[in-house]
């Protein structure tokens, strides 16, 4: 039984493309972490998602057509997401 559940919750992620934005290649979704590619490189950036709102808020904005870039940048700033340190060896 305890198998058939971990079946069940197994992470689904959401990516959000073709943004229509200058700074956003991508934002993708996976339970509490958020990973953004941004247009200037293909290095993905790995946050986790504070704000229990924020995916909500991220349809809108995108739904809106207002600015990806802002909104990403000002949830990093209200610390809404937070970056996740990586060592790089």
């Amino acid at each position: 039984i305890l198998m058939i559940s971990m079946i069940v919750k197994e992470s689904q992620t959401v990516v959000y493309q073709d943004l229509n934005s200058t700074a956003i290649k991508s934002v993708s979704i996976t339970e509490d972490i958020c990973t953004v590619v941004f247009n200037s490189s293909d290095k993905e950036y790995n946050y986790t998602i504070i704000d229990k709102n924020f995916e909500e808020n991220l349809q809108n904005t995108i739904k809106n057509s207002e600015s990806v870039g802002k909104f990403i940048t000002s949830s990093i700033k209200s610390e809404n997401i937070q970056q996740i340190n990586t060592i790089v060896q």
